[in-house]
């Protein structure tokens, strides 16, 4: 049968399941070994636990066998929708973003900013990356997220799975290839949604945060009535949040003249500069107080200092006189530190969700079932792209010949930041029929369909509109470029609501991406050896996938009309990919307390990748030396298909105006492991370069892995459990998309020969001849062009423990106790980007580029989570908190501390059919720890998390 769906009456999974949630630890001595791995809650208190049963078979994520015991081979995390609630959480990307083996660098979560994925949440177990984990939900694969931030960038996102549809979530630690096909390498996420339940229940929640924004008002209704031959189960929920803005954090993000380098001084050092520049690169041209402009190259300093603060009030009153260092005796270019006043840190969103779940019995051997799940919602984000002007390339004045121009805008002179609305329509469907075969074979035929479809629309800059209102008419040509008579006054003026909005056109873009797959497992047992029956089970699927980008006309590279759109090109690209597999299982008793799982899978895709087929296997042993003891230890192969957008999307060709030339400022001597050397790279050292993005990435071939693992888990006492795991991955060929400032800076190391910290670097490398040919410069060293795309690395290759620990007990008239707690810790990470180079410790790299090894796969070496959990009579309440370990800091030159949160809850039964409960999140009010060597924008790893403290009051109500 498939994970997720109702059985008929011989395999109660659901019952099962929860009952292993409730039963202290000395209830499995007849069944097995049964705990929750991880952290999660248990569902029930101890004290109050049904009497010791044998269970039915179940199905657990990681086998298509149904067995009794919930503890298997690999370690599964259960999350129940009890425990969301008692966590103090909303939905469901929240209660996942705090899976201790959740510490790669990604921000999960509701809490996200961004105006190009606003809904998206995503997971990065081991840090290996966003599409490194299977995601399905009742054991069907789900679609990837419909929109992409670029060429690199899409992955399925858990933000359309409501809180109130969910039953439990199982988290598989490790990988799941010879079971599930394709992506499961760092582990499976299936999300079990409700099923075959009776009654009618009523959710209304409401909160606020303590530094203002981010209300939310979330209500779900769900019901279901079961008769003898069916049953069916609905849903709804409405969840509207408002948005948190930058200015509403300031205790942490910190713009203005209240940002790091402004505060308290009289030489302000941080702001996004505006300045007009000769085509050399040489000195800017400022405005004088008779509106004309002078060139500083040939004032005296004072001069050209009078006239560039004069050309810094001409702009707004927010627009400053901006220096290099705190040193600096005068400033060089005119700064704006508003620019991100309006930035969305958490975007607004309102969300409808329905859902709607059936089984009905036609017969003892035959049941039909269906689920379907439906969610609209509307994000909205502010979009950046649409405040910074500039003219792209060469273009020449009458007066003072070629010039470069750039402005960033005020969010506070044109009516506030722009917005983007995001519209997205999620649909999950799936129908079957299953039944017996010859009274010993169980069988499930289903189909399936995930599907997501987004709009967008936003005001845009128009390039047309923007350079007329900029530099006037064209009244000629210069070897090509245009030539303009420009008005200094116009660059260096106040630019009003109404100037902006008619540089500016509304566009709409619409994504798409859809996945329907047909399956069909058989499992039961298939003989009998003397240490007891050899159980099997065996799929086949089919599946059909399609990618669509159709963003704008006017926004894609390939557009020449004059209305084309400015500083933003749009991703356009898609296509299909099919997918055939066949697997099959065995899980063999070789001895009374020794049993053995083998699996092997063929899965064949047809894309225009070199990814072809792939074969995977699985292997493990469990063996039980007592009833309360399990040792486990397994081996397996995956495999990951090269991302579909990689392989579809266009080519994007944009301009690039802040380039930072690292090979230029350490050829000149500059010291970046310094931050005075990082900031004068950044001032004195950036240029403008057209770089071409994606396209039909043929070259891909998939990716494979070996993982093993080995642990145990212990039933010590009655109501004491505990396990921990060992676990190993080696990855090849993993797919890494290239960022700017990633080549850029081993584009420096190649040509050089060494790394900023004296490192040596081999230039005549593999990886090198990647950074080399993918950066075209000129003979003076300045950046022509650039390529940016994905490429197969040589491997990775990581390892760490998890560990886990429950206990409950009865406090007598002081009320029952549970505790569970669980620990994940990152031994080794370590990359090779091509065959024969060195292999690499990425441990300490830095989120940033600039200063470490290229990218920062593992947000926190270590996690850790615990709850606390108390009943008495009427009264419930629960306090749950986790530790997110030591983090490298910005420049990766030391380590930031250890960050804890804690959240609580306290709820009340008022009537047997109504309970009023309160819920705090981040009780204390904490946020990360301060990073002094972040020395732009945001000043604050925003992967800690920018809520602060929030509080909500509940009322449940059963009918």
């Amino acid at each position: 049968m498939s994970i997720g769906t109702h059985p008929l009456p011989r395999c109660r999974l659901g019952a099962a399941i929860l009952l292993s949630l409730a039963l202290p630890a000395t209830a499995w001595a007849g069944a097995g070994v049964a705990q929750d791995a991880g952290g999660a809650v248990p569902s029930a208190d101890a004290s109050t636990a049904p009497a010791a049963r044998t269970l039915d078979k179940v199905e657990v994520t990681g086998s298509r066998i149904k067995r009794a015991e919930v503890e298997g081979p690999s370690p599964v995390v259960v999350i129940t929708a009890e425990d969301i609630k008692k966590q103090g959480y909303s939905t469901v990307a929240e209660a996942l973003q705090t899976l201790t083996q959740f510490n790669g660098d990604v921000v999960g979560g509701e809490f996200n900013a961004s105006s190009t994925q606003p809904d998206a949440s995503f997971l990065n177990l081991r840090g290996l990356g966003v599409g490194y984990q299977l995601i399905l939900l009742n054991g069907k694969r789900m679609t990837e997220y419909a929109a992409s931030s670029g060429a690199a960038s899409t992955g399925v996102s858990v933000g359309s799975i409501p809180a109130v549809v969910v039953e439990r979530i199982e988290v598989l630690n490790g990988g799941a290839s010879a079971i599930y096909g394709s992506d499961a390498v760092a582990g499976v996420v299936n999300i079990v949604t409700r099923d075959n339940w009776d009654g009618t229940h009523l959710r209304i929640r409401g909160g606020t945060t303590s530094h203002g924004g981010g209300d939310t008002g979330q209500l779900q209704f769900s019901g279901g009535k079961t008769w003898e031959r069916g049953n069916v189960t609905y849903a709804f929920e409405q969840l509207n949040r408002e948005p948190v803005f930058s200015w509403q954090r300031g205790n942490i993000i910190r713009t203005g003249m209240n940002a790091p380098g402004n505060a308290g001084t009289d030489r302000p050092t941080f702001g996004l500069d505006s300045a007009l520049m000769d085509g050399g690169y040489n000195d800017y041209y400022w405005l004088d107080s008779s509106g004309q402009l002078v060139y500083a190259g040939d004032l005296d300093p004072a001069a050209a200092a009078a006239a560039l603060e004069h050309t810094c009030r001409n702009m707004g009153n927010n627009y400053f006189p901006m220096y290099g260092s705190s040193s600096s005796t005068l400033p060089y270019s005119c700064g704006n530190a508003n620019y991100y006043d309006g930035d969305t840190l958490a975007n607004k969103y309102n969300k409808t969700s329905a859902y709607v779940s059936g089984h009905y019995r036609f017969s003892d051997a035959l049941e039909g079932y269906g689920q379907l799940l439906v969610q609209r919602s509307r994000s909205e984000a502010a979009h950046r792209t649409s405040m910074y002007l500039y003219n792209a390339g060469s273009a020449y004045d009458v007066n003072i010949g070629q010039f470069e121009y750039w402005r960033a805008l005020d969010p506070n002179d044109i009516g506030g930041a722009p917005m983007r609305l995001w519209n997205e329509t999620t649909l999950s469907a799936n129908v079957g029929v299953r039944g017996t075969l010859a009274e010993r074979f169980d069988w499930d035929a289903s189909l399936s369909l995930s599907r997501d479809e987004m709009k967008s629309s936003w005001k845009q800059l128009i390039t047309d509109r923007v350079n007329r209102y900029l530099f006037g008419e064209r009244v000629g040509e210069v070897d090509g470029a245009p030539l303009y008579r420009i008005d200094p006054t116009v660059l260096f003026g106040i630019i009003t609501p109404q100037q902006y909005t008619a540089m500016t056109d509304t566009l709409h873009n619409r994504n798409l991406s859809q996945t329907s797959q047909a399956q069909l497992v058989v499992s039961g047992p298939l003989l009998t050896l003397p240490a007891g029956e050899v159980e099997m089970a065996a799929v086949l699927e089919a599946s059909h996938s399609k990618y669509e980008l159709g963003p704008d006309r006017r926004s894609v590279s390939t557009y020449q009309g004059a209305d084309r759109t400015f500083n933003f090109t749009g991703v356009a690209g898609g296509g299909p990919r099919d997918r055939y597999g066949a697997g099959v299982e065995f899980r063999v008793p070789l001895l009374q307390r020794l049993v053995a799982n083998v699996a092997g899978r063929w899965d064949k895709y047809d894309d225009i990748s070199d990814v072809g087929d792939a074969t995977t296997w699985q292997a493990s042993l469990e063996w039980r030396p007592l009833d309360s003891l399990l040792l486990r230890a397994s081996r397996q192969t995956s495999f990951m298909a090269p991302n579909i957008m990689w392989l579809y999307g266009e080519p994007v060709t944009n301009y690039d105006d802040y380039v930072t030339n690292y090979y230029q400022c350490r050829l000149d001597g500059l010291d970046l492991t310094t931050t005075a050397g990082l900031t004068r790279c950044g001032t004195d050292y950036h240029q403008g370069a057209w770089y071409v993005e994606g396209g039909n990435n043929r070259r891909l071939h998939e990716e494979t892995a070996t993982s093993n693992g080995l642990g145990i888990v212990w039933d010590i006492s009655q109501g004491l459990s505990l396990s921990a795991d060992y676990w190993d991955i080696k990855l090849k060929g993993k797919s890494q998309y290239l960022d700017t400032a990633t080549l850029m800076n081993e584009n420096a190391n190649c040509l050089l020969g060494k790394r900023v910290d004296g490192t040596a670097v081999d230039p005549a490398s593999a990886a090198c001849a990647i950074y080399l040919d993918y950066v075209k410069r000129d003979a003076a060293g300045n950046v022509t062009e650039y390529f940016l795309d994905a490429i197969n690395q040589a491997g990775i290759r990581t390892s760490g423990v998890d560990a886990s620990l429950r206990y409950a007990w009865d406090g007598g008239r002081w009320g029952s106790f549970n505790v569970n707690a669980g620990y994940s810790r990152t031994l080794r990470y370590d990359v090779q980007v091509a065959a024969g180079d060195p292999w690499q410790d990425y441990m300490g790299c830095s989120y940033s580029s600039t200063y470490s090894c290229g990218s920062q796969p593992l947000a926190f070496r270590s996690r850790t989570n615990w709850t606390l959990g108390w009943n008495r009579e009427d009264w419930s309440g629960s306090v749950y908190g986790y530790r997110n370990g030591a983090r490298v800091n910005y420049q990766a030159t030391g380590y930031l501390p250890s960050y804890v949160q804690w959240n609580a809850s306290l709820s009340k039964k008022i009537t047997d059919n109504v309970r009023l409960g309160v819920d705090v999140t981040n009780l204390f009010d904490q946020y990360g720890p301060k990073d002094s060597t972040m020395t732009w924008y945001p000043f604050y790893q925003n992967i800690y998390g920018i809520q602060g403290r929030a509080v909500y009051v509940n009322l449940d109500i059963d009918f």
